[in-house]
C-alpha cells in the first residue's frame, strides 16, 4: 500500500489540457479493450476468485500499476497526474506469512516550466507480518502489521522532498460471502532530511457480481502535516477479474473519487483513479521459506 502520493501541481494551458484528456481517454480505451477481450474469451463465472484478486495482502506475487488524474484542484487552477507502481512479494519466515511491498512512484508534470517533466518520486517500502484469526465471521480475518520506510528516490525536487522517513503499516482484511471488507493504514515521519509526517488510511470495500465483475471503493485518505494538506476522497467504481491460463489473474478497474473533505492548496477536488493488477499463481512463491 499503501499511500497515495503527493501530486505535482501545474498550471495547464488549453493545449496541455487537451493532451492530458486525450491520454486519459486512450487509457480508458485500453482498459475497456482488456475487459471486452476477456469477456469474449472467457465468460465463465469466477466470483470465487474475486476476493483473492482484490485482497491487498493475498500471499501471491503481484504486479500492479495505479494512476491518479486530478481534473480539479483545491484553490488552484489546473490539473495534475500521478502514477504508482506496486510490487507485492510473499514469503515465510519460520512458517509465518510475510507480505513485502515495494511502491515506487512515477510523476508526470506535462506543463512544468523548468526541470524534467517525468521522473521518479519517493519509494515506499514496508512489510506485513500476517496472522489469521476466527472472530465469528463467515471467514477468518487477516491482521497484518510491520515496519515502513520511505526512501528519497526522487530524481528531482519536482517529484518529492529529499528526506528519509520511517514508520509503520497495518492492515485488517475480512473476506465476506458477498465480497471483501478491510482497511490499510500507514504512518511515516522524517528520520533524516526535510521535516515531514504523513498518515494514510485506505478503506477497502468490494462487492462481487457475476462473471468476475465487481463494484469497488478504495479511495485513500491522506493527512500531510508537512505540506499542510488533508484530503478525504470517496471512491465509487467497478472492475473485472480475468482468469488467465496457468493460474494467472488479471484485474482491471476504475473509480471516480470526489473529495468530501479537503484542506490546503492543490489537493484534488475530484480525481479519476484507474489501475491494473497481475497476480501470479501461488506455486511461483510456494517455496519461498526462510
Amino acid at each position: 500500500m499503501r499511500g497515495q502520493k503527493s501530486f505535482h501541481i501545474v498550471e495547464l494551458s488549453k493545449t496541455d489540457r487537451m493532451r492530458l484528456g486525450t491520454r486519459t481517454f486512450v487509457r480508458a480505451l485500453v482498459l475497456s479493450g482488456l475487459i471486452v477481450y476477456a469477456t469474449e474469451a472467457r465468460a465463465d463465472s469466477i466470483s470465487g476468485d474475486s476476493n483473492s484478486a482484490n485482497n491487498p495482502v493475498e500471499p501471491k506475487l503481484t504486479l500492479e500499476y495505479w494512476n491518479y488524474y486530478a481534473l480539479s484542484l483545491n484553490k488552484l487552477n489546473g490539473e495534475a497526474e500521478n502514477g504508482e507502481g506496486r510490487v507485492l512479494i510473499p514469503f515465510k519466515v519460520d512458517g509465518i506469512q510475510q507480505n513485502f511491498h515495494v511502491d515506487p512512484q512515477i510523476v508526470t508534470a506535462p506543463a512544468a516550466k523548468s526541470g524534467p517533466r517525468t521522473g521518479l518520486g519517493d519509494a515506499q517500502i514496508y512489510n506485513f507480518t500476517l496472522t489469521t484469526q476466527d472472530i465469528g465471521l463467515p471467514e477468518k480475518v487477516t491482521f497484518g502489521i510491520g515496519p515502513l520506510i520511505a526512501v528519497p528516490t526522487n530524481t528531482s525536487t519536482n517529484f518529492g522532498p529529499n528526506s528519509l522517513q520511517g514508520g509503520i503499516a497495518g492492515a485488517i482484511i475480512a473476506p465476506q460471502r458477498w465480497g471483501l471488507l478491510g482497511v490499510l493504514a500507514t504512518y511515516q515521519h522524517t528520520l533524516w532530511g526535510s521535516n515531514s509526517q504523513l498518515t494514510t488510511v485506505q478503506p477497502n470495500l468490494f462487492y462481487n457480481l457475476d462473471h468476475g465483475y465487481y463494484l469497488r471503493s478504495s479511495a485513500i485518505m491522506r493527512f500531510d502535516t508537512y505540506s499542510h494538506t488533508d484530503v478525504v476522497p470517496l471512491g465509487l467504481g467497478a472492475g473485472k477479474v480475468i482468469k488467465l491460463n496457468g493460474g494467472y489473474v488479471l484485474n482491471v478497474y476504475v473509480e471516480a473519487q470526489p473529495s468530501v473533505y479537503r484542506a490546503g492548496v492543490g489537493v484534488p477536488n475530484f480525481q479519476a483513479f484507474t489501475g491494473i493488477k497481475l497476480q501470479f499463481p501461488g506455486s511461483v512463491t510456494s517455496g519461498w521459506n526462510f
